[in-house]
């Protein structure tokens, strides 16, 4: 028994352990190397800044083996400002050769911040998903107690419980502040030797991370032309849309346009018609005008003519009419009875030219449109020869001297007068 033990001892002693410790400045790298290998072998004090400005390895013997440690710089928030983040992430893998059996993430639990899961981000982001099942994650700075314990603290942060369960809740509470406390130290060993052995003793290697960065590389860039795939996308759509409201716009633009036209001939068209209108009005008008005027003007020289043969008639009759009753030799009894004549029959046309006046005023007839009926206008008529009668009969008295032929032939010349008018 013990020779066998002392062939796997040195079997162990033989092949490497390799951590590789992962933290922000401050978190405690450093020191824990020194607490496992319970040497001065990293340089470690309190500091804000990194005290550790490259990556450096120690191997040495921890409870009975071989033990490599890879102490590394902060990679993300070096305040340095010709630290090459990249160019170290990739010497401390080429230290860990042939990789590292287990990443040492360190977290501290006294000043757990925001920073802290930006780091926890940075470091799934950058090592990928495959490193999450060679990751231990220590929380270190916690020598105070507490209220509460550390699953409790983890449990009451989502984002904090969620890394941990996707590293296989493999966690480790590691109290730096207490470098001679060996049985943390055993207690971390124990738990790098079950994930060894349930990692059936792989690594973590420099080809991995490479290999996460080109996937990763290979989602920026699909995710790159997926969105400028979406732009151009947009871009056709945004295009289609403002060719649409264009040719939507000049539809509507020519519409309005030939609608105005349309507008425009008919109020010409409504324009020349009523131009025609009022041409043919005025034509009418005009046509009626002269046509009233010739016939006005011929019914004048008619009404003359009557007025003529009337003022002639009973002139000359009763001119002769004076000369029988008194002597044929006296011509101044013919031109008496002349004027006696004529007179009655010109106060006969003045009388009824004043009753056809009253026939068509509107004081006799109930509207001025209105035509009075016939009954109306038959004693209209018969009024205004009456008064023609009698006007010719008083003219005929005291003109003819008070002769009563002379003076019935004037009424009658009156009368005669009258009713030429009143027609």
């Amino acid at each position: 028994m013990s020779l066998s033990k002392n062939i796997m001892d040195l079997q162990m002693m033989e092949q490497n352990t390799v951590l590789l410790l992962i933290g922000k400045t401050g978190s405690g790298k450093s020191a824990t190397g020194n607490i496992i290998f319970n040497a001065e072998v990293f340089e470690s004090k309190m500091s804000s800044s990194s005290v550790t400005r490259s990556c450096k390895s120690y191997t040495g013997a921890v409870n009975n083996r071989s033990v490599r440690v890879i102490d590394t710089p902060d990679f993300i928030f070096s305040t340095r400002t010709d630290f090459d983040s990249d160019s170290e992430l990739k010497k401390a893998l080429e230290l860990c050769s042939p990789g590292a059996h287990v990443i040492l993430l360190l977290l501290s639990l006294s000043t757990f911040t925001e920073q802290e899961m930006d780091f926890t981000g940075w470091f799934e982001q950058k090592f990928g998903e495959e490193a999450l099942r060679f990751t231990v994650v220590l929380f270190t700075h916690a020598g105070q107690r507490h209220m509460r314990t550390l699953a409790e603290m983890i449990r009451m942060n989502p984002q904090l419980s969620d890394f941990i369960n996707r590293c296989g809740q493999r966690y480790l509470e590691f109290n730096i502040k207490a470098p001679a406390n060996r049985g943390q130290v055993t207690e971390l060993m124990e738990k790098i030797d079950i994930l060894v052995s349930e990692n059936s003793n792989s690594c973590y290697t420099l080809e991995m991370m490479l290999e996460t960065e080109r996937r990763r590389e290979e989602r920026e860039r699909r995710a790159e032309e997926e969105k400028r795939e979406e732009e151009e996308r947009r871009e056709r759509e945004h295009r289609m849309r403002l060719e649409r409201v264009r040719i939507e716009t000049e539809t509507r633009v020519r519409r309005e346009y030939e609608q105005e036209i349309l507008e425009k001939e008919r109020e010409r068209e409504h324009r020349m018609r009523l131009e025609r209108v009022r041409i043919e009005t005025e034509t009418r008008v005009r046509g009626e005008y002269e046509a009233g005027k010739r016939e006005k003007h011929l019914f004048c020289k008619q009404l003359k003519l009557k007025y003529i043969c009337v003022f002639m008639v009973f002139a000359v009759v009763s001119g002769g009419v004076s000369v029988l009753k008194r002597d044929s030799s006296h011509g101044w009894m013919f031109t008496k009875g002349f004027f006696t004549g004529g007179s009655a029959s010109i106060a006969g046309v003045f009388t009824g030219i004043l009753w056809r006046l009253m026939l068509k005023s509107q004081f006799i007839c109930s509207s001025s449109h209105e035509r009075p009926s016939a009954v109306r206008q038959i004693l209209l008529k018969t009024a205004g020869v009456v008064c023609g009668l009698s006007a010719g009969a008083v003219i005929g008295h005291f003109i003819g001297g008070n002769e009563l032929p002379v003076t019935l032939l004037a009424g009658l010349a009156g009368a005669a007068g009258a009713f030429t008018a009143i027609q």
